[in-house]
């Protein structure tokens, strides 16, 4: 039977059935994105924090590494994982066909063979409160068929920690990736941050402080939580005029945002200002601003405000007006999801 149904298929190639079309593969397989889930990279607050991962090819090595970080969570599966692993028989011999030894290690870019995937870091919007970082992913697909890992990050909500939570978080996150980069499948060295909303300020928060470590603290202290890029979608850049008479009205979570002992601060507003920290002496990563011009609640200027400075003090950066866009609404069309991939295929 196996032999005819051989001679079969050697038969088709030979006589193509009529009329048969025929479409090729793509050995890239750029649209088989896999999605990595609820992957801890802390606990803060006595909240587990999490990243979504979505992968073009995914490392064998991370199932192993995800075993183990589960384990060190919960004795009793490592005590289960224990027992099932003594009452295995002896595995054969080195060498031998399906040796453990010889897992294949896939985590490589399958669009540049022999190196590892570059990576995202995507901060959702939420108002800096409570996120659905589920709700995203289907947004976040298109930047990672173009061979790219993207992790979405959580952070805690204002409202257990206040600024610079949030910042110290993504920080925290980016440190982890780095330190545990092997089993990840990604390179250390080219780790990019992106965010929209709140997430576009936290991105602006990172992308503009990397060359401090004011706001790293956790574990990984002695890996950098630099980046090599930097996109913000209709971030606020400054918060300072949000407290001018007459130019913005005061928002109702700034607040919240500093918490009882920020609000203190005299310096509060620019403390928590991304552009407080942009300097001539100081490296920055490229930055992508994009923004819509009709945002109702972020305005168009706060990326105009951060734009100026960057160029004012000799840094790269590209800032697109999103015509007729609102804040979130109307914007993530296929030009801005373009634009977006192209400027981190170049600088990622």
């Amino acid at each position: 039977m196996a032999t005819f149904f051989y001679n079969q298929i050697i038969q088709s190639e030979e006589q193509p059935v009529e009329g048969m079309k025929v479409l090729y593969a793509d050995k890239a397989e750029p649209g088989n994105i896999r999605y990595v889930h609820d992957v801890v990279y802390a606990e803060r607050s006595g909240m587990p924090l999490h990243l979504q991962m979505l992968y073009p090819d995914i490392p064998a090595k991370l199932f192993q590494f995800q075993m183990q970080e589960e384990m060190k969570r919960n004795p009793e599966l490592a005590e289960r994982f224990r027992k099932m692993q003594a009452a295995r028989p002896a595995p054969p011999p080195s060498g031998a066909k399906g040796a453990p030894g010889e897992a294949r290690f896939t985590g490589s870019n399958p669009y540049q063979p022999g190196l590892r995937m570059p990576c995202v870091v995507f901060i959702q919007g939420s108002g800096w409160g409570k996120q659905n970082c589920y709700s995203t992913l289907p947004m976040l697909i298109d930047i990672a068929r173009l061979g790219f890992v993207v992790a979405a990050v959580e952070y805690r909500p204002v409202d257990v920690a206040p600024f610079p939570g949030f910042v110290s978080d993504v920080k925290a996150a980016i440190r982890y990736l780095k330190a545990n980069s092997e089993a990840f499948g990604i390179d250390p060295t080219r780790i990019a941050v992106w965010g929209d909303s709140s997430g576009g300020h936290t991105s602006m928060m990172v992308g503009t402080t990397g060359w401090t470590t004011e706001f790293d603290d956790g574990e990984n202290l002695d890996v950098s939580s630099d980046v090599c890029a930097c996109v913000a979608y209709y971030g606020v850049s400054d918060f300072r005029p949000f407290l001018a008479d007459g130019k913005y009205p005061r928002p109702f979570l700034f607040d919240r945002i500093l918490g009882p002992e920020g609000v203190k601060r005299p310096d509060g507003c620019a403390w928590m200002s991304p552009i407080t920290y942009v300097s001539k002496e100081h490296p920055y990563p490229p930055f992508l601003l994009m923004h819509g011009d009709v945002d109702a609640t972020v305005p168009f200027e706060q990326s105009v405000f951060l734009y100026n400075k960057l160029r004012e003090c000799g840094k790269r950066v590209d800032f697109y007006e999103v015509r007729g866009a609102n804040h979130g609404q109307f914007f993530w069309t296929p030009e801005v999801l373009r634009i977006t991939g192209e400027f981190l295929r170049a600088y990622v």
